[in-house]
């Protein structure tokens, strides 16, 4: 079989790499489109991009049901750099009888020969261009011949319309609340809207790279672990987190550990979750709405090696809450209920409120845990009724005041 790799960042996956694919299977070049978002791109290291779980989804969302079109993790379950020859090298290593070509526009034979080991890249696999008319097509056809002169490259081009797009300008539209819809496939304008993909861009942007990767790496470590709903949201509550800490002035790199960790016991068996929470050594938080906290503090220490308590403590306490609840604690808790693909009763208010008063953020959170709780006849967790008695003393409000919507 002829196979295609069109790889990229796709943060986020537009119209221009959709017309990119099918113009290339419409060319009867290739029998099948691989799509490879990278999991760590060599030469956007100075940039903030999203991390891989969001671009592996919009890009599985964006192709779903063409048969056609396969989307692959390769990249991001790689460690490392994600370049092309790695990649194509891997992937011919597995599929030996097929034909494996580099999908790209034609605009990339300008800086090819600054690629990673590009003559290796050139004499192993053909490349696949796009050729979108105009004036380019011509400098486009002469950079061709001098490849194949000087390293025997194997080029082709095909018909692709011309789509000019800049996935920085989609970003900062998305950021704003602006709509994208004419500008990414409409699964693709879903995704970013139902999980406010771009918000905080310019604000996360500044924290330093080293953290970044720390998450990247993480983020590796769960993708087996979690399903792709669970990462998802784990990942909403990392950024979210990011922002209130930022906000706030809590340790980020905590801030960051903690909400990417909060939830990386919630896959597992109840049985796991039962027994690692019994390491913990408390017997409160057993029953299976609420083991993957303490679970998940006591595999954050084993499997991911954190050993700050601070950090272990906001994981262990982020269903329930508890009594003396600290920046980092509130923060973490406010995050995982309402980031941005929550949805339910009073959601912005809290959201309001987290902007500058965590603990009015976080009693409005109790309260409405406690609602729920009345409406499915169960009762309040002693260390959820602690919580919201700090609050209360800390607000300087009577501790016999009603909920919320009990008023």
């Amino acid at each position: 079989m002829r196979i295609g790799i069109c790889g990229g960042t796709f943060d986020p996956m537009h119209n221009g790499h959709a017309a990119l694919v099918h113009a290339a299977l419409a060319s009867g070049q290739v029998d099948r489109v691989l799509v490879i978002p990278s999991g760590t791109p060599p030469h956007k290291r100075g940039d903030l991009v999203s991390l891989a779980c969001y671009r592996y989804e919009m890009a599985r969302r964006a192709f779903a049901g063409d048969p056609n079109v396969d989307v692959s993790d390769i990249e991001i379950l790689r460690e490392g750099p994600s370049y092309t020859l790695d990649t194509a090298r891997l992937l011919q290593a597995s599929q030996p009888g097929d034909t494996i070509s580099l999908i790209y526009g034609s605009d990339i034979l300008r800086d090819i020969e600054r690629w990673h080991q590009p003559v290796a890249l050139l004499a192993g696999f053909p490349l696949l261009l796009a050729d979108r008319g105009g004036v380019a097509r011509e400098q486009a056809r002469a950079y061709a011949d001098n490849l194949r002169d000087r390293y025997g490259a194997q080029i082709s081009f095909f018909d692709a319309p011309s789509i000019d797009l800049s996935a920085t300008i989609i970003r900062q539209r998305a950021a704003r609340g602006d709509a994208i819809d004419d500008l990414v496939p409409h699964p693709v304008s879903r995704f970013v809207s139902h999980h406010g993909l771009y918000f905080w861009q310019e604000e996360l942007a500044g924290i330093e790279p080293a953290l970044w990767e720390e998450l990247r790496g993480i983020e590796r470590q769960l993708w087996t672990l979690l399903s792709s709903k669970r990462l998802l949201h784990s990942l909403n509550v990392l950024r979210y987190s990011l922002h209130l800490a930022i906000r706030h002035g809590v340790n980020l790199s905590q801030a960051a550990r903690a909400s990417i960790l909060h939830d990386c016991a919630k896959c597992l068996p109840e049985s796991e979750q039962v027994a690692l929470a019994l390491q913990g050594r408390d017997t409160s938080l057993l029953t299976p709405p609420l083991a993957h906290g303490p679970a998940g503090a006591v595999l954050a220490r084993q499997r991911f090696g954190i050993e700050d308590e601070a950090v272990l403590k906001a994981i262990r306490y982020h269903t329930t809450g508890c009594a003396r609840m600290t920046r980092l604690d509130q923060i973490v808790f406010i995050a995982d209920k309402v980031e941005p693909a929550r949805t339910y009763d009073r959601l912005d208010k809290i959201r309001r409120l987290a902007e500058t008063n965590l603990d009015e953020a976080t009693l409005v959170c109790l309260d409405e845990i406690g609602l729920y709780l009345e409406r499915e006849s169960l009762t309040d967790h002693p260390y959820g009724l602690a919580a919201r008695a700090d609050m209360l003393m800390r607000l300087g409000k009577n501790l016999d005041q009603p909920r919320l919507g009990d008023v």
